[in-house]
């Protein structure tokens, strides 16, 4: 696994731009022209928008999880312990709060399959919690190596 750690950190972080960035954008340009257009036209806009984010965004979150996981098993391992160190609580904070976007996506997945209405939540502040809680993953992955 230790050969692999360099390649699955370099995509972590590449990701992590990618997904928080297109979280990011969401909120700060899309959400600015919600109102700005008629109807049909934001209609066309989400969706265009709609159909090219659930590519990217469900594969993005679970490579991201994948690349995660294999980089938790250097620190959180059956040899290593689990909460022994400052690190490997900091990391188990992390997997939390990861867990709850993946819900998130899972939720919203499975509502899009099954053609069923999203709660308001979902529909008008999930990406806020997701920029939230990924500023608070980014966060506390630099600090896991600061303690």
């Amino acid at each position: 696994m230790e050969a692999v750690y360099p390649y699955a950190h370099i995509i972590h972080l590449i990701l992590t731009i990618v997904f928080l960035g297109y979280v990011f954008t969401d909120l700060a340009v899309i959400s600015a022209l919600k109102g700005k257009f008629s109807k049909e036209t934001q209609q066309k806009i989400n969706q265009s928008l709609g159909k090219r984010s659930f590519k990217i965004f469900p594969i993005t979150l679970l490579v991201l999880i994948l690349t995660g996981g294999m980089m938790m098993s250097r620190y959180l391992n059956s040899s290593a312990g689990f909460f022994e160190t400052d690190l490997q609580k900091i990391l188990v904070f992390k997997i939390v709060l990861v867990l709850l976007i993946a819900l998130g996506v899972l939720s919203n997945l499975y509502k899009k399959f099954t053609k069923k209405k999203k709660s308001k939540f979902m529909e008008n502040d999930f990406h806020k919690l997701v920029i939230v809680l990924g500023f608070f993953i980014v966060v506390a992955a630099k600090w896991m190596f600061l303690v």
